[in-house]
């Protein structure tokens, strides 16, 4: 894995474009296998990017390119002390927000509290509530 400090600019342009399509809503990510990691499959191979939390506060950012056969074939990590921590900490959280549709729920749920009436549902069903001994 190389290091931040040796990101070449293209990858840095790279990086920088995936952030700008995903928060202009025309990226779709799609969650990985490991804990933190969202991939973007594209025509010619895809891309990670994954959030690696340190119990010792040496969290780290990791963004990794694949070929069409699904080789890795370059990667970057940074950890917060590093000067591009933030544009790797930038795709990721962009990636993070649209798999998991954070201002579609946002939206919904501002939605649902402007509008008259009720609003909110039971987790337990109301015929169980009988069965609880107090």
């Amino acid at each position: 894995m190389t290091s931040i400090n040796e990101i070449p600019e293209k990858i840095v342009s790279l990086i920088k474009a995936l952030t700008e399509k995903t928060l202009s809503k025309n990226a779709i990510w799609s969650k990985s296998s490991q804990n933190n990691e969202f991939k973007l499959f594209l025509e010619k191979g895809a891309v990670t990017t994954a959030y690696l939390d340190n119990t010792y506060g040496n969290d780290s950012v990791d963004f990794s390119i694949y070929n069409v056969h699904g080789d890795r074939i370059d990667g970057y990590n940074a950890v917060r002390t590093d000067p591009n921590f933030a544009i790797l900490l930038d795709l990721y959280n962009s990636a993070k927000r649209e798999f998991y549709k954070v201002d579609e729920t946002i939206t919904s749920l501002f939605d649902q509290v402007r509008n008259d009436g009720e609003i909110g549902k039971r987790l337990v069903d109301e015929a169980e509530d009988d069965d609880l001994p107090f």
